[in-house]
């Protein structure tokens, strides 16, 4: 209902219903990557030469010949729409996530970001930086752990909005009181919403399996980004916060949300009236 949905952060305004937010086209990922420091230096290179207008990428390509888990992918993630990847293990599906997410840089092909979505930053989601990301792309890894940074639980979720903070103030504009108080009512109706708020002062390595997983779901919407990629959301979920979960993914599609979900789940699959892309058919 109304009154349940969680308050705004302070990620990107949604665009509307439909609209693309991220597309690929003729996409080629891989699991081996360049070295660090030489996808580094590209983005480097490429971000400074970069210009308002222009569509320029940072690629692997170029750098080494890497042999792709899934090629020639094509697809759109548009606002208040869900998307699910499937297909066997291996097939490439969590190596699709990331590079959708600007996390790893496709072998071949382009991931684009719209005007909307993208806003004052490169189209390219591999040239954004760290916090130019979290209000834009939200990421659920597949280990959920892996993306763990503060010492409890309430840290965790308190993270991305900080970070909002920093760069609002960074570029010059004060963030309104009321911002500061929609973020922390919205950490609170988080923890609320995902069986967590007994376990808030807890650090997050110590929970169990599915609590980690919900948490990992909870610090991506604490920031509000447009676009959530969620990597096996509901593994390790018994029915009650299965239904939680879908219920708030469903509350977040409502506001504009596009959702990406890597899944096996069906069930998951039939909630969120999701398109399916198969990789490895």
């Amino acid at each position: 209902s109304g009154q349940d949905r969680p308050p705004h952060a302070s990620g990107s305004p949604a665009p509307r219903d439909g609209a693309v937010l991220l597309s690929a086209r003729d996409l080629g990922v891989s699991r081996l990557q360049p070295p660090r420091r030489a996808v580094a230096r590209e983005r480097r290179r490429a971000r400074r030469s970069w210009r308002r207008g222009e569509t320029l990428e940072a690629s692997a390509r170029g750098m080494t010949d890497l042999p792709p888990a899934a090629e020639h992918i094509m697809l759109d993630v548009r606002a208040g729409r869900a998307l699910a990847v499937t297909g066997p293990n291996g097939a490439g599906k969590s190596t699709l996530a990331l590079t959708l997410a600007g996390l790893l840089v496709p072998v071949r092909g382009t991931v684009r970001a719209s005007a909307a979505l993208a806003g004052d930053a490169p189209p390219d989601p591999g040239l954004w930086d760290g916090r130019e990301l979290i209000s834009r792309v939200g990421t659920v890894f597949q280990h959920p752990e892996h993306q763990f940074l503060r010492s409890t639980v309430r840290e965790e979720l308190e993270f991305g909005p900080e970070q909002l903070r920093r760069r609002s103030e960074g570029a010059g504009s004060r963030r309104d009181e009321r911002d500061t108080t929609a973020d922390d009512a919205r950490v609170e109706d988080l923890l609320r919403r995902l069986r967590l708020e007994d376990l808030a002062e807890a650090n997050p390595f110590t929970l169990s399996g599915g609590q980690k997983r919900r948490l990992s779901v909870a610090t991506v919407l604490a920031a509000a980004p447009a676009v959530v990629i969620l990597d096996e959301p509901t593994f390790g979920q018994d029915a009650r916060t299965w239904k939680e979960l879908v219920d708030l993914l469903v509350e977040e599609m409502d506001r504009g949300t596009a959702v990406v979900a890597v899944t096996h789940d069906r069930d998951l699959m039939t909630a969120l009236d999701a398109q399916e892309v198969g990789l490895g058919s």
